[in-house]
């Protein structure tokens, strides 16, 4: 079951790489693909704080779900399911000391 509980609102790219269980190699490759469409990088969840990155995991999560999802709603009912997955992702994607 999806349910992300986060220690702090920012965390450093290993953390957001081993909480989600994702490579380095992909998330290098997602910020390049993303850099190349002509987007910035803050928008996928990344600060850069010195020459340190962290991430805003739920930021992050919520990128993740809209733009690699690969099974994209093709009709009306697969629309509302949709905007009801997004509606729990953003529902269980939260730091701890929000609860």
């Amino acid at each position: 079951m999806l349910d992300y509980k986060f220690n702090s609102k920012l965390i450093t790219t290993n953390q957001l790489l081993k909480e989600l269980n994702i490579k380095l190699c992909a998330l290098d490759f997602w910020k390049t693909q993303w850099r190349k469409r002509g987007f910035d990088c803050w928008e996928m969840g990344m600060r850069l704080i010195g020459k340190k990155a962290y991430w805003d995991p739920i930021v992050f999560t919520q990128w993740l779900f809209e733009n690699k999802c690969l099974n994209k709603p093709t009709n009306l009912m697969e629309r509302e399911e949709n905007k009801k997955l997004v509606a729990f992702v953003i529902r269980n994607t939260k730091v701890k000391d929000e609860e």
